[in-house]
């Protein structure tokens, strides 16, 4: 039925239908704009950009007092050249980097290889420096990853300057306190996002962190540096459940250092379990099989933390064939395809994965990975297919959620073929429906500011980066003394969704923000229950996380013929635990 499949794999991949391993392409990019308001749609605040090619010294040209000359050409501080504020620093791309609550420190660099962007005026005096760690560098469509989820973040910012101005004060101090954000590239890559957060906090001096935008950079940079250094760290997007067992909270402590702004991947495991008990119906009924025909199911995942542990996640809720996944024998098809990320510890098994689902004629292919499971696995497989009297149902976790699957789908260039592939094509993604206002708002407003090409908002964890800005925003106005370590904002980070008075019900965006600010500084909110773009964050009080109801995505008709990614309009409703909703007609 597949028409011109060398010509698929040649445009996609390049070569004569061979597949090039790739090792960093995860998710793509959705442009949606949405009316909105309630959101200051202004331009960003100022983004400092710092060239580290810049030659600042040599041997005829001296540095300033105290600072000597690096084997790059920059003027880097000594030791021991203390300060006060950062005012006393004489390299204007240094920062006084201070321990909480301390009374002087030393000139150390703000920026570093990885770490090139500043937002806001870092030379200012008590700014309250966050750290951003994503992939904006990586190879794409990562970069687009990265670059959404930072831009969010500025975003936040600039609703903050917009708004308020900065956050309030301790009482007896007068003005208010920048916020400035230190936004670092781990390019995709574990070690890098170490190197990166070693980088904020050991030099920059930042207590608070927003990065891990995959769950396995999300648990490295946590466990290694993080939680050691006693440092809060939210991911806005790793959603492996395993990020839930870390031991965050030190002896004694009243609160966890590491949260995140989107549900664990058991919330989603439900919803595919439901989903595949669906689709097992429509399959039987397209089919004409009777009772006792068995149908075949194939879980094919990145042996990664994200997709063992959704893997792991589902096996306790999937049914199919009447009985538990793992009571189906041969008709449960499991595999591990390695992981592109640590090809020594987990080879890549493509082949073997994709062979695995093509031999046993898999009715049902579940795809956990990132960008390989397109790449490597998807294409592959509906290529190779050899079973005539039908094609698999593909459904995909968040991660590809994404243009590139439509892109990968709209190679095909014989339109019957492509419709039928577009149709069995189908996903799952947490989060709130398209037209949710709050997430109406957040979308407007990014892309009035940022216009196209700056990333996209639409893009799994763009709302919620926003969102934990947010929450470091009304966490630190919590603490009364000022001091905003680490600890303290992790113990503001339990106030923001245990509030006793409704009018503590606080949205997202700026119409809110600088009022409840002022009442949780001056002590009018002990607490706030915060709705974010993203969907309610109602954090469980014993693990620190937020639940979701979780979307079913398909690749709709776009009326040209050709394929596009977006929410169907059913869903999986946490409460109920149970489908709700209708598919839309574009997706048939």
């Amino acid at each position: 039925m597949l028409q011109d499949r060398g010509k698929i794999m040649d445009s996609l991949f390049g070569g004569s239908g061979d597949v090039q391993k790739r090792n960093s392409f995860r998710r793509g990019i959705l442009g949606v704009l949405a009316l909105a308001s309630g959101i200051v749609a202004a331009t960003p605040s100022c983004s400092v950009i710092v060239d580290t090619s810049t030659k600042q010294c040599d041997e005829q040209t001296a540095c300033p007092s105290g600072y000597t000359c690096d084997a790059s050409n920059v003027c880097v501080a000594s030791s021991g050249v203390t300060c006060a504020k950062t005012s006393d620093c004489a390299n204007e791309t240094d920062i006084c980097r201070k321990d909480p609550g301390a009374q002087s420190g030393l000139c150390k660099p703000i920026r570093s290889p990885l770490c090139q962007v500043v937002e806001g005026d870092y030379r200012v005096d008590n700014a309250f420096v966050i750290g951003s760690i994503h992939p904006t560098t990586a190879p794409a469509p990562d970069d687009v990853i990265g670059i959404s989820m930072e831009n969010s973040i500025k975003l936040a910012i600039n609703d903050l300057e917009k708004t308020a101005n900065g956050l309030p004060n301790p009482a007896g101090q007068t003005g208010v306190r920048e916020v400035v954000m230190v936004g670092c590239s781990d390019e995709g890559l574990e070690e890098k996002s170490v190197e990166a957060a070693n980088h904020l906090i050991d030099n920059v001096g930042v207590q608070a962190i927003i990065g891990g935008a995959f769950s396995g950079i999300a648990i490295k940079t946590a466990t290694e540096v993080t939680i050691p250094k006693g440092v809060l760290f939210i991911s806005a997007s790793g959603t492996s459940p395993s990020i839930t067992q870390l031991a965050d909270k030190p002896a004694g402590a009243p609160a966890g250092l590491v949260w995140r702004t989107v549900p664990s991947d058991n919330f989603q495991a439900e919803a595919i379990a439901k989903y595949v008990t669906q689709l097992e119906n429509e399959i039987r009924a397209e089919l004409a099989l009777q009772a006792s025909d068995k149908i075949k199911v194939a879980v094919l995942h990145k042996g990664d933390a994200y997709g063992t542990g959704l893997k792991d996640a589902l096996q306790q809720n999937l049914v199919f064939n009447g009985v538990p996944a793992i009571d189906n024998g041969a008709n449960y098809i499991l595999s591990d395809y390695g992981n592109p990320d640590d090809v020594m510890g987990n080879p890549t098994k493509y082949g073997e994965a994709t062979s695995a689902a093509i031999t046993a004629g898999a009715h049902i292919v579940l795809l956990f990975g990132t960008g390989e499971a397109i790449t490597e696995i998807f294409a592959p497989i509906e290529v190779g297919w050899n079973t005539a009297a039908y094609r698999p149902r593909y459904v995909f976790s968040d991660a590809n959620f994404s243009g590139a699957l439509a892109d990968t789908v709209n190679a095909e260039s014989n339109a019957t073929a492509r419709a039928d592939w577009r149709r069995r094509t189908t996903g799952v993604v947490p989060g709130p429906q398209d037209d949710d206002p709050l997430y109406k708002s957040f979308r407007f407003s990014y892309s009035s500011i940022f216009g196209q090409g700056q990333g996209d908002p639409s893009i799994f964890g763009a709302a919620s980066a926003y969102d934990a800005a947010y929450l470091l925003f009304y966490a630190a106005a919590t603490v009364k003394n000022g001091v905003l370590s680490g600890q303290n904002l992790a113990v503001g980070m339990t106030k923001m969704s245990s509030a006793a008075t409704e009018e503590a019900e606080i949205p997202a965006g700026s119409s809110a923000l600088g009022k409840t600010l002022n009442a949780l500084s001056d002590g009018t909110y002990e607490s706030i229950d915060y709705s974010g773009a993203f969907g309610p964050l109602n954090f469980d009080s014993a693990t620190g996380e937020p639940a979701a109801n979780v979307q079913i995505f398909c690749l709709a008709d776009d009326g040209t013929g050709k394929a596009a990614h977006q929410l169907s309009g059913e869903y999986y409703d946490a409460d109920t635990k149970a489908l709700a909703g209708t598919p839309a007609a574009a997706c048939q």
